[in-house]
């Protein structure tokens, strides 16, 4: 996901390190897009930016080209509470997938 968004390793100030970097950025060392709906929906805008459509809707979440009846990720999970972990597991499918096919 990290790379998806731009960030890269080493940090070249820090090349023994695992520290992700992004010019401009302070360097990442800990990873939140699992935990934190802050850090995941800069994927998801990411994801949109690129023109696709990123539904989430209760229990459910899509991403679909624009303007397409067609998800290519479609995934149900059935307690509202685990949502952030629905998201993320349809972000890093997608990202698979747009890898995949770029």
């Amino acid at each position: 996901i990290a790379e998806f968004i731009g960030y890269s390793q080493p940090h070249p100030d820090y090349p023994q390190s695992t520290y992700w970097y992004k010019e401009g950025k302070a360097p990442l060392t800990i990873l939140s897009f699992d935990t934190d709906w802050n850090w995941l929906m800069q994927v998801v805008h990411k994801i949109e930016d690129l023109g696709y459509v990123v539904g989430i809707n209760g229990i459910s979440c899509t991403v679909s080209e624009l303007l397409s009846d067609e998800p290519i990720i479609s995934l149900v999970l059935g307690n509202r509470k685990q949502k952030i972990s629905l998201v993320y597991s349809a972000v890093v499918e997608f990202i698979n997938y747009y890898n995949k096919n770029k």
